[in-house]
Order: structure tokens, then sequence, then C-alpha cells
């Protein structure tokens, strides 16, 4: 299970630099509206999976992996607005850190769904750890491939 977390955790990094490296070259080619809405959307789900991911792979105490899943959100945020503009890095820091703390609680409910009221699963805690990791890379992949075919050039 652990062997299989590091994994997704190195593929939805590489899709999350290949989306920051595709935004940095293509950055004065597409207008600042659709710069802003892309990098946006793109950091907010590559903060939101690997969060995910991090807490299947370290389920350490509930408040350390927060905090850290929320400072690696914010510099994902922040890191990929700051090719925009620079006004909207604070954006970026915002949309980053939750959604890092969105992630850090799917990754939560996935390990105990008593949590929010919901019946426990009879599903073992590695299957429901591995369906829900399997989820956000499919879910960063389709970003991916949206946010390279709105990058397109006509």
């Amino acid at each position: 299970m652990i062997l299989f977390g590091l994994f997704l955790l190195v593929l939805s990094s590489l899709l999350g630099v290949y989306m920051y490296a595709l935004f940095y070259k293509l950055r004065f080619g597409i207008s600042d509206r659709l710069r802003f809405t892309v990098t946006l959307a793109a950091g907010q789900i590559t903060s939101f999976v690997i969060a995910i991911t991090l807490y299947l792979v370290f389920p350490m105490d509930f408040t350390v992996i927060c905090t850290i899943n929320l400072w690696i959100g914010i510099v994902i945020g922040t890191q990929s607005s700051s090719v925009v503009k620079k006004q909207s890095v604070l954006a970026g820091f915002f949309n980053g850190g939750v959604a890092a703390i969105m992630g850090t609680m799917v990754g939560a409910i996935s390990f105990d769904p008593t949590l929010c009221g919901l019946p426990a699963s009879t599903l073992t805690l590695q299957n429901t750890g591995i369906a829900v990791g399997i989820f956000g890379l499919l879910l960063l992949c389709a970003t991916t491939l949206l946010v390279r075919f709105s990058l397109m050039k006509k």
C-alpha cells in the first residue's frame, strides 16, 4: 500500500510539474483571463490530489499531516498562479491552501467514514485507499488533458 501510494505521489507531482512547465512556456501566447482560470484550476487540483495521496501514505497525527498538506498546497497554489501576474498570487495562495485542506479531509474520510456520519465501510482500509488514490490520479490526468487542450493554439 505504501509503495503504491508513493508511486501515486510521484506521478501526481510529475503531472503538476508538467502543467507548470506548460504554463510557463505558453504564458505570453494566451490571454490573462484564460491564464488565471487555468492556473488556479490546475493548482487547486494538484494540491487536492497531492494532499489526498500524502494522507493515504502517511496517516499519522491528523494535525501534523493537515499542517504539512496546508503548506504544500500553499506553495503549489502560489507557484502555479505566479505565472499569470503578481495580483493572482494571493488567489493562488488561498485556493491552494483550501484545496489541500479539502484533500486532507477526503483522505481522512476514506480511512474512517464515520467521521462525517457515513456508515462504516465493509471494504478494507487498503481497498478504499487505493480507490481514492486512483480516483485522484484520474482526476489530475483529466485536468492535465483539459489544460493542455485549452492552451493549444488554434
